[in-house]
């Protein structure tokens, strides 16, 4: 947001009527001015006068921060009414051309959930400049109505009167596609110094990639080991321009809450305030950490953040500089191939022996079922897992997979609940299902084996020193495994080896999709950063695997273990028995 300049000017053409559904009122919007019939008491009440507190202090704490100096920066939220759907929920805005530090409730702004101006602060006396909405607010209202997530599309077409001042200022959404419709509760806009000099450390690149660092954790949907990336987009003279550009990031980049302006800042949001707050910390303190690993000539983006590569003159993470080069307005002789691949390593009959999983995971999971239903029926977590395993069993009932077993409403008691769960699940498991309710499940039991040392991970001898090899050599190293998230992790964590998550850059599972469809390759493709699916390496032991990855342009190759099943003759694969071959 630029630091403000007096304007004013109306609003040509005729009244716009809006109905807002939660509370059944009227919103008039006529010539130079904006009348509306909703009660006065209603946008004076304690959650709106709260709502504009909140925000005067959270400004405070930000211009101390050095995120809104100048003027620059805003904030908003939703203000928090359990009587009205989220969708309905009034909007909270600070105001543009204010010092941040310095303002008081009465200068907010509230909007109508369409982005109608309800209520505007009242003049100040000179020295003050005359309010104006934030230029960010046809950003903010971008993200407070148009988080992407996967869903049915719908068509919005909507008009937002966002601010009496601006001249013309009319935005007009037309077709906007939506994939669900996922609100967030709070969206803030930073001009933090580290969240400009990070887009300029390579000016060329797209994204902002960083992994293995603790504060990875507080990044809503992350873990330490995660690669964490967040869209880079390009700076405009004028702040309403980025709102396509920004709507398009969202939608390239569904699981991203934050994206990175060059030269510019950063919006971030959360489903609360709470949550937005909590990641913009997180997210500046990574990207000081970036810059001052590259002051030390480290990769923010390798797992175990070794020096970094230098292209052409340019030094920067993740060996991306093909990509990089390629967006730019360069010439051929400035193009290079990417300078490291990744590799994705399928777990089962690739890293770890197939006996491991079938004589010691399996058999350890059967044992512990019921144990571990019984022990945590009442838990969050195991009646979520009872709850997939229930409509993972209704869909087999009507699919007709053999081996289900009815379950009982939980009246009839916990006993019977769970002596039909474990029935249902003998069954997936002797019959090799590889569903994401039966893969949840056994990974919380054998969180318990490993967490008392019951179970320990095994993996192939040459694993570790392959994996140092391609880590010295700056390549990432991803695992898609059939067995959950968590399982993998606790596998490498307590291997037979030691804690072996230090090389990997991610870790994927069935919830990207099923191994045997290609779809789920091109899913890969699009979210480990490389310029084309050949940069990708997958290694499994799996031939239909292997095809569904090859159709998505992967590299493949098949692992050749002891206890890996017999391939087709004339597979066209190459093979290797170790992974030290690569």
């Amino acid at each position: 947001m630029e630091p403000s300049s007096s304007s004013s000017g109306s609003v040509n053409g005729s009244s716009l009527m809006v109905m807002t559904e939660s509370h059944s009122q009227s919103i008039v919007v006529q010539k130079d001015k904006a009348v509306t019939s909703m009660s006065r008491a209603y946008l004076e009440n304690k959650a709106v006068s709260d709502a504009k507190s909140l925000i005067a202090e959270l400004c405070r704490q930000f211009y101390a921060m050095g995120w809104v100096s100048g003027t620059g920066g805003s904030v908003t939220v939703k203000v928090h009414d359990d009587s009205v759907p989220r969708l309905d929920q009034l909007i909270v805005m600070s105001p543009s051309g204010f010092q941040k530090e310095r303002m008081v409730p009465e200068d907010m702004y509230v909007l109508s959930p369409d982005g109608f101006i309800l209520s505007s602060p009242a003049s100040k006396p000179y020295p003050y400049k005359p309010p104006k909405c934030t230029d960010c607010a046809l950003l903010f209202m971008k993200v407070l109505l148009q988080l992407v997530i996967f869903g049915f599309s719908i068509f919005l077409a909507f008009t937002l009167y966002l601010c009496v001042f601006l001249q013309q200022f009319l935005f007009f959404f037309v077709g906007v596609q939506v994939y669900g419709m996922c609100n967030a509760g709070a969206v803030i806009h930073s001009h933090g110094m580290e969240s400009c000099l990070v887009t300029m450390i390579n000016p060329f690149l797209k994204e902002f990639r960083i992994t293995h660092m603790e504060m990875i954790k507080g990044i809503q949907g992350h873990s330490y080991s995660d690669e964490l990336v967040v869209p880079i987009i390009e700076n405009t003279s004028h702040e309403g321009e980025l709102t396509e550009p920004i709507a398009e990031a969202i939608r390239a980049y569904p699981k991203a809450t934050a994206v990175l302006v060059r030269n510019h800042g950063v919006y971030i949001w959360g489903d609360s305030w709470i949550s937005a707050k909590t990641q913009a910390e997180c997210y500046h303190y990574l990207f000081d950490a970036a810059i001052k690993l590259h002051q030390l000539g480290l990769d923010c983006s390798a797992p175990c953040h070794g020096p970094i590569g230098k292209v052409n003159g340019f030094w920067g993470s993740g060996g991306n500089f093909s990509r990089s080069f390629r967006t730019a307005a360069f010439g051929l002789d400035y193009m290079m191939e990417p300078s490291q691949h990744c590799i994705l390593l399928d777990n089962e009959g690739t890293a770890t022996p197939t006996s491991f999983i079938t004589d010691v995971l399996f058999p350890y999971a059967l044992d512990n079922v019921g144990k571990h239903l019984a022990a945590t029926y009442g838990s969050k977590e195991t009646q979520e897992d009872i709850n997939l395993l229930r409509s993972q069993i209704q869909d087999d009932f009507e699919q007709g997979v053999s081996g289900a077993v009815p379950i009982p409403p939980d009246y009839v008691g916990k006993e019977l609940v769970i002596a039909s769960l474990v029935a249902n699940v003998e069954s997936m498991m002797r019959s090799d299902r590889k569903v994401i309710a039966l893969k949840q499940l056994q990974g919380h039991i054998w969180r318990t084996g490993f967490q008392s040392n019951e179970l320990v991970g095994v993996v192939f001898d040459d694993v570790p020193e392959a994996l140092e090899r391609w880590d010295a050599s700056g390549i990432k190293v991803y695992v898609y495994s059939s067995g959950s998230r968590e399982s993998q992790q606790l596998l490498f964590a307590k291997s037979n080896y030691g804690d072996l998550r230090k090389y990997f850059c991610g870790i994927f599972d069935t919830t990207m999709g099923n191994k045997k469809e290609t779809r789920s390759y091109s899913e890969i493709f699009q979210t480990v950063g490389v310029d084309k699916p050949s940069d990708i390496l997958f290694v499994t032991n799996v031939f239909e695997e292997a095809v569904a990855a090859r159709a998505a342009g992967l590299e493949v190759i098949i692992s050749v273990r002891p206890g890996n099943g017999p391939l087709p003759e004339n597979h066209g694969f190459r093979t290797i028995k170790s992974l030290l071959e690569i």
